[in-house]
């Protein structure tokens, strides 16, 4: 076991991975590819008058609760199934001068006697046997922070596995990741319906090898799922290749976007503010590029530019490097690309 620092947070840990991908469940898992999810839950967190108690569910070793409670005053207690998980937490909430409560139980025992105002989940794999327990275990008004990484189920490798595992039809290309998330929050959506609950996105995104959604608990509101078809037409009845059913409201509360921030953080919080407000869905550069007609594809940027000078929305987006947000037509797309050539 090692000794890093992130953040503010001084912890000792088993290093699983380096900088991508999800690296290998071991020993008191520590991720340093999910540093950037750590960096943009803390900035998110601040954005809350948040006084209640937080439970970082499936902990190890406690760095993402514990940077919650030095950067961002989140009041934060720990779960975790291992003894030496929680021993090591134990030992890195005194390095940081922290003092919290620590349970050494499965999450899904533990939330069966107790309720929380922001329960966090971080599976190593998919989140889909955590989600019901999670959502009994919220406070009305309570946050739920999901992560996943089964993304290969999600994101349209593997659609038998989607279907039986979210009760939703995948969906490959450019538009995967996105979809894969409104998937996530339609399971979500189900859940709480069947407990005469209601959700709202706040904030939901794909970084590295993960998707992470936000979700207040709420009244439950009659909210209905559908379909997006392969050219981004939202309908309310499957159809070929079409993904779903799935969330198809708005999954990024622009307001709860913090500005002000530099380098890749900063980034993704730009293109996350931008984005926010645009439809369902994403359409890829490449595509555009060659219904107009023409050789090498611009610039993204350069397509934004040009849809918005001609009155439509558009946007980057973070769930694709090469997908544009827009609720221009076809005719408008093909415009578009071709003015962005003079660019």
């Amino acid at each position: 076991m090692k000794e890093f620092r992130e953040g503010k947070a001084i912890f000792k840990a088993n290093l699983s991975g380096k900088d991508k991908g999800p690296g290998k469940a071991k020993g008191v898992f520590y991720n340093p590819a999910m540093r950037l999810s750590r960096d943009l839950h803390v900035t998110f967190a601040k954005q809350f008058d948040f006084s209640g108690i937080m439970l970082d569910g499936l902990a190890a070793s406690g760095i993402r609760g514990i940077r919650l409670n030095l950067e961002a005053g989140v009041n934060v207690e720990f779960c975790d199934s291992s003894r030496m998980a929680t021993e090591t937490i134990a030992g890195n909430l005194e390095m940081n001068g922290i003092k919290s409560k620590i349970y050494n139980e499965r999450v899904e025992d533990l939330l069966q006697n107790r309720k929380y105002d922001w329960i966090d989940i971080d599976p190593f794999g998919t989140p889909a046997p955590y989600l019901k327990v999670a959502l009994k275990g919220l406070t009305d008004g309570g946050i739920l922070g999901i992560a996943a990484t089964d993304t290969a189920v999600l994101c349209g490798a593997k659609p038998s596995i989607c279907k039986k595992r979210y009760g939703a039809v995948s969906m490959r290309r450019v538009a995967a990741k996105e979809v894969g998330v409104r998937i996530l929050l339609s399971r979500i959506h189900n859940i709480a319906s069947g407990m005469d609950k209601g959700i709202e996105p706040l904030l939901c995104y794909s970084e590295g090898h993960h998707l992470r959604v936000f979700v207040r608990l709420g009244e439950r509101k009659d909210i209905a799922l559908k379909w997006i078809t392969k050219d981004m037409r939202i309908v309310d009845r499957e159809e070929k290749d079409a993904g779903g059913p799935l969330w198809v409201r708005k999954i990024i509360k622009a307001e709860l976007i913090p500005e002000s921030q530099d380098g890749v953080l900063g980034r993704l919080l730009e293109t996350l503010r931008e984005e926010a407000n645009g439809p369902p869905g994403l359409h890829d550069i490449n595509d555009i590029a060659k219904a107009a007609e023409i050789g090498q594809t611009p610039q993204r940027i350069k397509i934004v530019e040009s849809i918005r000078k001609l009155g439509s929305f558009a946007s980057s987006s973070v769930f694709s490097p090469l997908g544009i947000k827009t609720d221009a037509p076809e005719d408008i797309r093909n415009q578009a690309v071709k003015l962005a050539q003079s660019l």
